[in-house]
C-alpha cells in the first residue's frame, strides 16, 4: 500500500511539473519566434522596403482598429492604403520564409471611442462574428499569415469574459477557413498585459481567461514594459527584476507560467524605446530621483516622455552622458543635464533574451522595430543572443547576471557593454523549483513512515 501511494505521488509530481512542456509537444509548437512590430505611421523614416527581414521570423503590421458603427476592421487611411496592401508581398520578396501578421485593436493612446468600440464588439455574438469575418477576409486578401488582437487592455472581468468568447469563436472560424485554404492555416495571437492579473484597473479581480488563451491562440505577446509611465520619480520602466513591487518582467512572465499558460505560448516583449523625465535636481540622478515633468516630445516617437532607441543612441554620443547599468533591476539609464532616460541597452536586451530562453519561452518580440537604428542594432543584438544561446540552454547551460549592490557605469561612445557573466539570475524560478522539491521529499518521507 505504501508503495502504491509513493507511486501515485511520483506520478502526480511528474504530471504537475511537466504538463506545460507536454502541451507544447502535443501542440507541435516547436517554432522559435523572433518577432517585431512595425508601426504603420513610420514609413517615412522606417520604409517597409528597407527592413532587414533576416533578423525576424514574424513581423506585425500595427495596427488597424474596429469601426464603432458596424464593427468591421477599418481600412487604413487613403494615403496609407497602398502600403498596407503591399506590406506582406514587399517583405516576403526579401525573405520568403518570413511570416506577416495583421494587428488589430487599441493602444494606450487610443481615444475613448476606439476603446469603447472594441468592448462593445466583444460583448455581442453578432458583432463578434462580423468582426471575425472581416479580419479573415482582410488577412487572406492581402497576404497576411495571421492575425493579432491587441486590446490594450480589457478593463473589467466582463471584458475578459467577452475576450474569452471572442478568442474561442475566432479560432473556430480560422479552423473552418482552413478547410477552404488547407495549404495555410492563419495564425492567431493576442497582445496582453505584462501579468495575467491586471493591477492598473479599479477592479480587484481582473484576470485573463487562461484556458482560452492556452487553447486558442498560437501565442500571446506579453507587454513587458510601461511599468511606470505615470511615476513622479525616476524608475526602470521595463525592469527585468523589482524586489519591492510586482512591476517587473520576471514577475509578469512567471505569473503567466504559474497561471498555466505553456511557455511555448508566450513571447517576451522588449521595448525599443526609453521613458524620459526632467529631474528636479540634476545632481540627484539615480533611480528614485524626484522629477518635475515628463521628458520632451521628440521627432520619431512624437510622444511626450518617450524616446526612440535611435534617438537614445544619438544622445549617448554626447560625451557628457554616462550610461548606468543597474544590475539589481536589470535596466539601464543615463542623464544628460536635467534630462533622465531609462531604456533597454544592449546589455539589458541580452539579459532579457536569456531570461526568455531559461524559462523555455517560444521567443520574443520587439516594440517597435521602427524605433531601431538604421543598422538595426537592437534587433541584431536580440537575434544574435537568441541564436547563440538557444542550443546551450537546450543542453542545460544557464545564463544571466548576478544581482549586485551597485550600478555599473559605461561611458557613452565607449563601445558595446561587456558580455554578461554566466551565472543563474532567475531566482524566482529557482526558488519555486526548490520549494516543490523539498515538499515532494516531505511527502515521500511521510508516506514511507506510515
Amino acid at each position: 500500500m505504501h508503495h502504491f501511494i509513493l507511486l501515485l505521488i511520483l506520478a502526480f509530481t511528474y504530471f504537475s511539473q511537466s504538463q506545460q512542456q507536454q502541451q507544447c509537444l502535443i501542440n507541435g509548437n516547436n517554432t522559435q519566434v523572433r518577432a517585431g512590430y512595425w508601426f504603420s505611421n513610420s514609413n517615412h523614416y522606417s520604409p517597409v522596403s528597407q527592413i532587414n527581414t533576416s533578423l525576424y521570423t514574424h513581423l506585425y503590421y500595427y495596427s488597424l482598429s474596429v469601426d464603432e458603427t458596424n464593427f468591421v476592421v477599418t481600412l487604413p487611411t487613403e494615403d496609407q492604403l497602398p502600403l498596407f496592401t503591399t506590406f506582406s508581398s514587399t517583405l516576403k520578396s526579401n525573405n520568403p520564409s518570413l511570416k506577416t501578421l495583421l494587428s488589430i485593436g487599441t493602444n494606450e493612446h487610443a481615444n475613448n471611442a476606439s476603446n469603447s468600440a472594441i468592448s462593445t464588439m466583444a460583448s455581442d455574438q453578432t458583432h463578434r462574428a462580423v468582426f471575425i469575418n472581416s479580419s479573415l477576409q482582410l488577412a487572406r486578401a492581402h497576404g497576411f499569415d495571421g492575425l493579432d488582437f491587441a486590446w490594450q487592455f480589457p478593463s473589467s472581468q466582463h471584458d475578459m469574459s467577452n475576450l474569452e468568447n471572442l478568442l474561442a469563436e475566432w479560432r473556430h472560424s480560422i479552423n473552418d477557413d482552413a478547410k477552404n485554404s488547407p495549404a495555410v492555416t492563419l495564425l492567431l495571437t493576442a497582445t496582453v498585459y505584462f501579468s495575467d492579473h491586471l493591477f492598473s484597473e479599479d477592479s480587484n479581480n481582473v484576470d485573463y481567461p487562461i484556458d482560452t488563451i492556452s487553447n486558442n491562440v498560437d501565442w500571446a505577446n506579453v507587454f513587458c514594459f510601461n511599468y511606470h509611465k505615470n511615476s513622479d520619480v525616476t524608475a526602470a520602466d521595463a525592469a527585468l527584476f523589482d524586489q519591492v513591487s510586482h512591476f517587473s518582467t520576471s514577475y509578469g512572465i512567471v505569473s503567466w507560467l504559474d497561471a498555466g499558460v505553456p511557455p511555448c505560448k508566450l513571447l517576451l516583449g522588449v521595448p525599443l524605446f526609453g521613458r524620459s523625465w526632467f529631474l528636479k535636481n540634476k545632481m540627484k540622478n539615480g533611480l528614485g530621483a524626484q522629477v518635475v515633468a515628463a521628458g520632451p516630445r521628440l521627432k520619431l516617437s512624437n510622444q511626450t516622455g518617450i524616446m526612440a532607441y535611435f534617438e537614445i543612441t544619438e544622445m549617448l554620443e554626447d560625451t557628457n552622458s554616462i550610461m548606468i547599468y543597474d544590475n539589481r533591476t536589470g535596466s539601464s539609464y543615463f542623464s544628460n543635464g536635467g534630462l533622465w532616460v531609462t531604456f533597454d541597452s544592449l546589455e539589458v536586451i541580452e539579459e532579457k533574451i536569456d531570461f526568455a530562453l531559461q524559462n523555455g519561452l517560444l521567443g520574443y518580440f520587439l516594440w517597435p522595430i521602427s524605433y531601431d537604428t538604421i543598422n538595426y542594432t537592437a534587433s541584431r543584438q536580440a537575434m544574435n543572443v537568441w541564436t547563440r544561446d538557444y542550443g546551450s540552454v537546450a543542453a542545460g547551460v544557464e545564463f544571466g547576471l548576478k544581482h549586485g549592490n551597485s550600478p555599473v557605469e559605461f561611458a557613452a561612445g565607449g563601445g558595446p557593454p561587456p558580455q554578461s557573466s554566466r551565472s543563474v539570475r532567475n531566482f524566482q524560478t529557482i526558488y519555486a523549483f526548490h520549494l516543490c522539491f523539498y515538499l515532494q521529499l516531505f511527502l515521500l518521507y511521510y508516506c514511507a513512515s506510515i
